[in-house]
């Protein structure tokens, strides 16, 4: 999640990228940063809109509002020339830009712009994963007693003259009050001829708004305990005294809090007081008069025995509601070390995957012990809704079953790297010409080094290509050079990497491609560094049945919910906190989000 923007003059534009809001509590903050800094007040995105942030790394420099086009607007309409049907038919097709909002303390020359230009660019895909329908028109107003719109004019952006003055005044009827302060219409077509689209006679059924149901709403959203309720259960009657949403909201809230292991879980429940068990539902002693919390034995049984699958899709269930459904996601798999020591095979992986930039985990599968990871991604795949989205994957999964599995699921992908498992594909790779390709180039300097990537990209989907570099559904080919030079010694190093994906040209260039296979490799620090370390995955040795994965997933629970909620910059921060405070682990267990 990202932190509060207190970015300085010196932000590299090419760095910067346009992303929409994920899940309630980004929503929320978006919506209470531009209250704060927008000079018009401010209730809220309207009808069915988005909303886009500008990020630097983990800052946000900007915000975009986008909702449907104004419903009068005579110069628009007369540029458009469509008929009053027409307009009412097709005004979800207008975007208006309703707010523009700049966060950094000082001027970013340029940045305004910058920002603007990435937000057009990704408008029309991102109206159409979130509701069905794309955007053919951008419009927006600027008050020119304020502003020059020097940014819009920096962006091509069509002026078509001053409105009339009029502002519709709130409440049910449709009335106009003249203010006297006439705003400037600026217009940008998304696609070529998209005024002709907007004026043609008929209009394709893929572009109408009756056809999508709205997103789920608000009240409708459920807490984690709620879906840890839905988890079936599999013990019998006798001698059962706490729920199982008991016992695993005790034990996530015990992960939330940095907690190891099931005898830790025991100690974190003996430590709460008789209104939090109470408040979890927790067994009631006759005997002892007061409410007990779970033994070890307890905590070890239910973790052993549960079928990991229902504990994976219940924290899977209640994840989802804090994602969005076209963010990319990366899939790579981790091996348990402490477990797999400990078994006879030597061995216990998880297969996950995680969404780039939330670094939420959407969802795990175990390796078969006899197999690899390869099988496991597509069961992955065809276990989660990836519907729109980009999925991202190392050299090992450039598996022509897998490129149908993710197509056949609506999704597409990038291979970060094809490397030697896929000789032939890597050689007709090689084999390109990428000199007259369409390229990008970013230059980093940290830690001791400067590092410049050169990304060039070759469209692969004329038939001049066919059985070229033949991997199931490719369409792009692309060349990622990178060049590492150390400040200290002058030693310089150049590695040449090879990616297919199956997007086309007009959905990703040279600098989106190249953001997604650098965004791929964060999955080693935004989830096994995490697990790792901050809560010493590797050198954890329960290796019982079902204890590792479920151990695992208690740890994806935990991870979701202090990136979901966004106080924290980091994961050992949110530990402290949670342990010293394990009301507020609990309460934002049993809080419905975004309550």
């Amino acid at each position: 999640m990202a932190t509060l923007p207190i970015p300085d003059s010196s932000i590299d534009l090419r760095e910067v990228t346009v992303r929409p809001t994920w899940g309630a509590r980004e929503h929320r903050r978006w919506d209470r940063l531009v209250e704060e800094h927008h000079y018009l007040r401010f209730h809220g995105v309207i009808g069915k809109g988005l909303r886009h942030v500008a990020v630097h790394g983990e800052s946000w420099l900007a915000l975009i509002g986008w909702q449907p086009g104004a419903f009068k607007l005579g110069a628009r309409d007369r540029w458009i020339g469509w008929s009053a049907e027409q307009q009412f038919q097709r005004l979800h097709l207008i975007a208006n830009n309703s707010r523009f909002v700049i966060l950094t303390p000082e001027r970013v020359p340029n940045l305004a712009s910058r920002v603007l230009g990435l937000s057009l660019r990704r408008l029309s895909q991102d109206m159409h994963a979130a509701h069905g329908y794309p955007a053919l028109l951008a419009e927006t107003f600027v008050d020119v007693s304020r502003f020059a719109g020097t940014c819009y004019r920096a962006a091509n952006w069509r002026s078509l003259g001053l409105t009339r003055g009029f502002a519709r005044e709130p409440g049910g009827a449709a009335r106009w009050r003249h203010h006297g302060q006439p705003k400037e219409v600026f217009v940008f077509e998304l696609t070529d001829g998209a005024t002709e689209a907007l004026s043609q006679t008929e209009m394709p059924a893929n572009w109408s708004a009756e056809q999508h149901t709205e997103p789920m709403a608000a009240p409708r959203l459920r807490s984690l305990f709620e879906c840890l309720g839905e988890v079936p259960e599999y013990r019998h009657a006798r001698g059962k005294r706490y729920a199982l949403n008991t016992i695993l909201t005790l034990a996530v809230a015990a992960r939330l809090a940095g907690y190891r292991g099931v005898n830790a879980f025991a100690q974190f429940a003996a430590l709460l007081s008789q209104d939090q068990l109470k408040a979890v539902g927790a067994f009631w002693s006759p005997s002892k008069q007061r409410y007990t919390p779970p033994a070890i034995t307890t905590f070890h049984n239910v973790l052993a025995a549960l079928p990991p699958e229902t504990l994976d899709n219940a924290v899977g269930q209640w994840t989802a509601q804090q994602s969005t459904a076209h963010a990319p996601v990366a899939v790579d798999g981790k091996d348990l070390r402490g477990a797999s020591r400990q078994t006879e095979d030597g061995r216990r992986m998880m297969v996950a995957a995680v969404e780039h930039d939330s670094g939420l985990i959407l969802g795990q599968v175990e390796v078969d012990s006899k197999s690899n990871e390869i099988p496991a991604v597509r069961e992955l795949s065809s276990s989660l809704d990836l519907t729109g989205r980009i999925v991202t994957m190392d050299a090992m999964h450039a598996q022509q079953e897998t490129a149908r599995c993710l197509l056949g699921r609506r999704a597409d992908y990038v291979v970060s790297a094809v490397k030697d498992n896929q000789e032939t594909i890597l050689e007709d790779l090689k084999a390109i010409d990428f000199s007259d390709a369409a390229w990008h180039e970013t230059v980093d300097k940290g830690h001791g080094r400067i590092e410049r990537r050169r990304c060039a990209v070759v469209d692969l989907s004329a038939a001049e290509w066919d059985g070229y570099a033949n991997l199931h559904g490719r369409r792009q080919a692309v060349r990622i050079e990178r060049e590492r030079e150390i400040l200290k010694t002058g030693k310089r190093s150049i590695e040449v990497a090879y990616s297919l994906t199956s997007l086309g040209a007009d959905r990703a260039g040279p600098e989106e491609l190249l953001a997604l296979v650098r965004n791929h490799w964060h999955i080693e620090n935004r989830l096994h560094y995490v697990r790792d370390f901050t809560y010493d995955e590797d050198r954890c040795r329960a290796y019982v049945r079902h204890m590792p994965r479920n151990l695992a997933c208690l740890t994806n629970a935990a991870i979701a919910i202090v990136r979901s909620d966004g106080r924290f910059r980091y994961l050992p921060e949110a530990n402290r906190h949670y342990a010293a405070r394990a009301q507020d682990a609990l309460a934002v267990i049993l809080s419905t989000p975004g309550a």
